[in-house]
């Protein structure tokens, strides 16, 4: 077999340094997995496993058409088995595919190592790694139209052909990918101004639309007799919730459109990456570099969708800025920074500009007293202002490097995974254990993850909301798991926990309880005095 060393799309340098990105990322992927986050991707993992045993449905939960993200999910679970850490082995592939593509297409002369290390440290992008989200799968389709579309005037048939069928893809997977659906009419537009239009491209491209379109809307046509079936469900799966801005009135609209995306750029990690971006987007669309142009044409929809799109069609909705969704901008935002990576070191005007755009994260971390967020931002400024390449590099390469180390202790510490199953099987495993355990909904919700092939067990657990309130129907006996968690990631349990502390007390006698890191297991029995 052909070594990839040896392949004359990559010098030795892109060679050393896409090969040192995949090893960081599958030791990321080995060491850094914290579990399952208790939420979508039960039911990814769940679907994925109904798909390939042939009982999943396609219905009107808008995730049930999304195969994209789902069935090569199941596939890897098919293979290796039904296990949410190597099924997530989809989300690693993505990743690897993702740098090698952008490698392939990034200019020789480029510092491939800026690449590899400004898609590889994203803590966002590093925490999917290890989960079976569609935002994961999404990552590569994104990247794969730009990709593509470097290639419209050597390869105009088969580039046509890959951007509709990632755009395609992409849409099967998340409906995220639509804010690239412009991405084709601005390339025609700037070719069509240049005098550069290859139409073997654009009649590749829209005759490879026209027929995945007319096979995606006849199956739902001919399945629910509604063509626009998708659609339909995917506006009804967009409701009235905490992270909803429309039903909350004009001012928190008009917060979600000025201030709110600033805000998450900053508090969620992304600034840097922005703002380096920036000289990329700039220089690269001046002096006609053919790529830079097209990934900031990628970019600019992108980034124009998340700020402005509506999440339904029946009124005006922004959407949530979830930090999840914006892990698709990494690899283009770490192409452009690459791409003009030397053009800035070596001005001075420049550095000004960035040292400024850096302040401007400094100054809205502190407003909203995020001291780390204002910390890591700062640190950057240290090597941008470095006299010393040497040193500039290794502080470049430490500032990304330590948060994403870092970030697997502190998401492990936190949700002390291994702990939590560890508990839930030996309690629940129990021969001798006849009551059942109520915990958290979430918990409940995750069940047939947390507690595979083993029914007897999943029945035992239960919603904390599931206590009997009739009185000749309470058990003499139960269990109440609380895990800490749920501070963190779902503090809207609390509300649970309160009413049935309160009924517990008024029913039950506390007989034992017991503390393992974040668990608490308490053991109730029926007070027949009360």
């Amino acid at each position: 077999m052909k070594s990839l060393e040896h392949d004359p799309f990559l010098t030795k340098s892109q060679f050393s340094a896409f090969a040192l990105g995949t090893f960081f990322l599958i030791a990321y992927w080995l060491f850094g997995f914290d579990g399952i986050t208790f939420s979508d991707d039960v039911y990814y993992l769940l679907a994925g496993q109904k798909f390939w045993d042939g009982s999943m449905e396609v219905n009107d939960y808008h995730f049930s058409s999304r195969w994209g993200a789902y069935v090569p999910a199941g596939l890897i679970g098919l293979i290796f088995g039904f296990d949410p850490h190597k099924i997530s082995l989809i989300s690693l592939l993505s990743y690897v595919i993702t740098i090698f593509l952008l490698v392939k297409v990034l200019p020789k002369a480029s510092l491939t190592w800026v690449l590899v290390g400004w898609i590889c440290t994203q803590v966002y992008l590093l925490h999917f790694l290890t989960k079976v989200y569609p935002d994961s799968l999404l990552v590569l389709w994104t990247t794969l139209l730009p990709v593509a579309a470097t290639s419209r005037k050597s390869k105009p048939i088969f580039s046509g052909i890959l951007m509709i069928s990632a755009l395609f893809i992409g849409f099967i997977t998340k409906e995220t990918i639509v804010f690239l659906a412009p991405f084709p009419l601005l390339l025609f537009y700037f070719d069509l101004k240049e005098k550069e239009l290859n139409w073997r491209f654009y009649y590749s491209l829209i005759g490879t639309a026209i027929l995945l379109g007319i096979a995606y809307l006849g199956y739902f046509w001919i399945e629910f007799g509604n063509p626009l079936h998708r659609i339909t469900s995917i506006n009804a799966g967009h409701y009235i919730s905490d992270y909803t801005y429309a039903d909350k009135g004009f001012w928190s609209i008009l917060e979600r459109l000025t201030i709110l995306p600033v805000l998450t750029f900053v508090e969620r990690a992304y600034w840097p990456w922005m703002v380096f971006a920036v000289p990329g987007i700039i220089e690269g669309w001046k002096g006609g570099n053919s790529a830079a142009r097209v990934f900031s044409l990628a970019l600019a929809c992108l980034l124009i969708g998340f700020w402005f799109m509506s999440s339904t069609l029946a009124f005006y909705n922004p959407i949530y800025l979830n930090p999840r969704h914006l892990i698709i901008l990494i690899p283009i935002l770490a192409f452009l920074i690459t791409s003009e990576w030397r053009s800035w070191q070596v001005s001075t005007k420049w550095k000004s500009y960035l040292g400024m755009l850096l302040g401007l994260g400094i100054v809205v971390a502190m407003l909203i007293q995020d001291w780390k967020m204002a910390a890591f931002n700062a640190a950057f400024l240290l090597p941008l202002y470095s006299k010393n390449q040497k040193i500039s590099t290794a502080l470049f390469g430490l500032i990304l490097l330590l948060p994403a180390i870092y970030s697997i202790y502190y998401q492990k510490n936190l949700k002390q995974y291994n702990n939590l199953i560890h508990t839930l099987t030996t309690d629940l495993q129990n021969a001798d254990s006849k009551e059942n355990i109520y915990t958290h909904s979430f918990l409940d919700f995750s069940k047939k993850v947390l507690l595979a092939d083993d029914t007897l067990a999943q029945e035992k657990l239960l919603s904390l909301y599931q206590f009997p309130q009739d009185s000749l129907l309470q058990p003499e006996r139960l269990k109440v798991l609380i895990y800490d968690y749920y501070l963190h990631a779902y503090p809207e349990e609390q509300e649970d926990i309160d009413v049935i502390s309160v009924w517990l007390s008024k029913n039950y006698e506390l007989v034992e309880s017991q503390r393992s890191g974040n668990i608490t297991v308490s053991e109730w029995k029926l007070d027949v005095g009360k």
